[in-house]
């Protein structure tokens, strides 16, 4: 820092020590809430004890509360004396040309405070990290309202009143666990789950889809579907494709959900009772057969797509051209994910519920806001109804391809001549 007097490195230096002290506090409380042997009250007492002796608070966190300090994250910037204080010559300490020498050896300036009279230049090389050029601007306006205040006669330190005075919101919902109708993390509890769930569900859909693909491309390339078609008929090859893999799905589906049980068996003693309350909505039926329901058709719907669509390549790279519409509709349902939570009654997220590619993954997010039932057999049916079409056209696409050795060509033809047929009739 170049400047003609300390107060912007005191102000600055002061900031920098409430934010490691506000820190320090928030991970006690977050200790407290989490641990229930963690007493909370005598650790604070003992950190603002450590105070007294030293004003760093860091060192008397290490001292008072040493677990606690390790959950501090390091501090990103280091404060060092100007190697000189003519600008032109500290480009040359920005760059990387020249280093300062520091605690944590000879390094290059990352950024330099030039303090004048009616503004304060920061010099720095890295143009996109602005963590310390925020920092000023806070510190800045910090040393403003001091010297207004001093100006009016007024001390700073009435600002402190106002959290004090300030009464206590209390977040309350008619359909809360609690008498008095406060909102704990039981409360929002399946909106979480839900969203965790449908990740899940994506993440599972779109991992062992792809063994179908890869499987039947490799297949195809190698010719094997003669031999194939000489032991089974066409409807039990796609059968047994999509039901053995549906079958790996099932046991990726068993090894989390013993982990889950494990580790929760492990963590039993130190999970708070709001916690594990709000964890008992994983076994909820009300959550579970939506889920499992939207899984075997999601399962079944994309399945019988990567199958059609394998069956028309010979290579990987034939594939990709054709999946990139599947998955750009696949990566919309996790756009929508943290809308779920900031506004689970979103219009948009009730509308692409009844979009069936989107279904298997929405209507778990719409289970938490407790719909009608109609409206969830209404959706439930429709996403199977569509299902069941996207299973047909992708038996054609896969006789096609694996009987009769069509490719991407000829798929295209007798779609574009199907959907003209379609059109004849009805006119």
């Amino acid at each position: 820092m170049i400047e003609p007097d300390d107060a912007f490195s005191s102000a600055y230096s002061d900031y920098v020590l409430e934010q490691t002290d506000a820190d320090i506090r928030s991970l006690i409380e977050e200790r407290g809430l989490l641990d229930p042997q963690f007493d909370e009250d005598a650790k604070l007492a003992a950190y603002e004890r450590a105070l007294e002796t030293t004003p760093d608070p860091s060192a008397a966190a290490k001292a008072a509360i040493p677990e606690i300090a390790l959950g501090l994250d390091t501090e990103d910037f280091i404060k060092v004396p100007a190697p000189t204080q003519n600008i032109d010559e500290l480009r040359a300490y920005l760059t990387g040309e020249r280093t300062v020498s520091g605690p944590l050896g000879d390094r290059p300036l990352f950024a330099v405070f030039v303090v004048e009279a009616d503004y304060v230049a920061y010099w720095s090389d890295d143009v996109m990290n602005d963590t310390l050029a925020n920092r000023a601007e806070f510190v800045l306006q910090r040393l403003a309202r001091d010297k207004v205040f001093a100006e009016q006669g007024i001390s700073p330190d009435i600002l402190q009143q106002i959290p004090e005075q300030t009464l206590p919101l209390n977040k309350r919902s008619p359909s809360s666990l609690e008498v008095d109708g406060d909102v704990r993390f039981a409360d929002q509890a399946p909106f979480i789950i839900s969203m965790g769930f449908s990740f899940l569900l994506w993440l599972l859909i779109f991992s062992v889809v792809n063994y179908l693909l890869t499987g039947t491309i490799e297949e195809r390339s190698n010719k094997i579907f003669d031999s194939l078609l000489t032991s089974v008929t066409l409807p039990q090859l796609l059968a047994g494709k999509l039901f053995g893999v549906l079958m790996l799905s099932f046991t990726l589906i068993a090894i989390w959900t013993t982990s889950a049980c494990v580790m929760l068996l492990v963590a039993r003693d130190v999970i708070p009772p709001d916690v594990a309350e709000g964890l008992a909505e994983i076994a909820n039926p009300r959550l579970i057969i939506p889920t499992i329901i939207s899984f075997i058709l999601g399962y079944l719907m994309f399945g019988s797509i990567f199958l059609a669509l394998g069956s028309l390549c010979d290579t990987i790279q034939e594939a990709q051209s054709l999946l990139s519409p599947v998955i750009i509709m696949m990566i919309i349902p996790l756009t929508l994910l943290p809308v779920s939570l900031s506004n689970p009654d979103s219009p948009l997220l009730s509308t692409l519920t009844w979009v069936p590619v989107l279904s298997p993954f929405l209507i778990i997010l719409s289970v938490p806001n407790d719909p009608p039932l109609w409206k969830l057999a209404a959706q439930i049916i429709w996403m199977a109804m569509f299902t069941g079409l996207i299973l047909w056209l992708a038996a054609q696409i896969y006789r096609a391809g694996a009987v009769h050795g069509a490719g991407l060509a000829e798929a295209r033809q007798w779609l574009f001549g199907w959907l003209g047929k379609s059109k004849a009739k009805t006119s």
